[in-house]
């Protein structure tokens, strides 16, 4: 078999199969020259069901018809490179200019395997940004509250009230599982996007990428899946199961804050 005749594009229909992405279709003739607008829906798909790869984007960048000049195709394509090299840990072979050409479609489908390889990491990485960025606003929140606590007490100091001596212990107790709520609260919305009741959960997803890699080392065939794919499919299954064990610590964390919450208000 000649190089011209090397499938390389069912290595990228099987990796994107566990998705179930609603569009655009897969078909040998796109794949085989993948043009840039092909690839954008390809990305507002994966954004569309897993909100994987939009926070990297400008709002500008989620439209394909705002991006009419090379350079904006370039810069976006840039950007999606340079996230999912550093979400797998490892250099991406691919030039943006000749995936813009269509000069390297063995190259370009190789990174698109790796783009779907890299969602459960994209999920994660945004949800870990999302929490880090609750948590700052609200410490902000907290320290507005303080602020403005202490100037009404000294407004009202002079006006007849009835006081209560506060309890230090309890005060601080409460301001502690508060604050641990709030804590708990921002990190779960941070993993929203984890939901065991649809096909698309971490342990079913984890299932179709370990069936997958079992048929690329199984099934005899003349072609051999890229190299680079085989090792970013065995990284992304290990990062499926690292998403099994945080959601077990979640609910440890959860079943913690409740026991807190109860104490606190018997």
């Amino acid at each position: 078999m000649s190089d011209s005749a090397v499938d390389f594009w069912t290595p990228t229909v099987q990796a994107f199969a566990p998705l179930q992405l609603s569009g655009p279709e897969l078909t040998e003739k796109l794949l085989k020259r993948p043009p840039f607008r092909f690839i954008h829906d390809i990305i507002t798909s994966i954004n569309t069901r897993f909100a994987a790869y939009d926070h990297i984007f400008s709002p500008e960048q989620l439209d394909a018809t705002k991006l009419d000049t090379k350079e904006k195709k370039a810069e976006y394509l840039t950007t999606l490179v340079g996230y999912v090299e550093s979400l797998l840990g490892q250099k991406v072979d691919v030039n943006v200019k000749k995936i813009l050409s269509g000069s390297e479609p063995e190259r370009t489908n190789a990174f698109l395997q790796c783009v779907a390889f890299a969602v459960g990491y994209a999920q994660q990485d945004k949800a870990k940004k999302q929490a880090q960025e609750q948590k700052k606003q609200g410490d902000a929140t907290g320290a507005s509250s303080s602020s403005a606590g202490a100037a009404g007490t000294a407004t009202e100091g002079t006006a007849p009230a009835k006081k209560t001596t506060p309890n230090p212990e309890k005060e601080q107790m409460k301001k502690k599982v508060l604050q641990q709520a709030s804590d708990f609260h921002a990190k779960v919305s941070g993993y929203g996007f984890v939901s065991l009741d649809e096909e698309s959960s971490v342990k079913e997803l984890g299932k179709r990428l370990v069936k997958i890699y079992q048929e690329m080392n199984n099934e005899p065939t003349t072609t051999q899946p890229p190299t680079f794919s085989v090792d970013a499919l065995e990284t992304a299954i290990k990062r499926q199961m690292e998403s099994i064990q945080q959601l077990e610590t979640l609910q440890e964390e959860n079943s913690e804050v409740l026991e807190n919450i109860i104490t606190l208000l018997a």
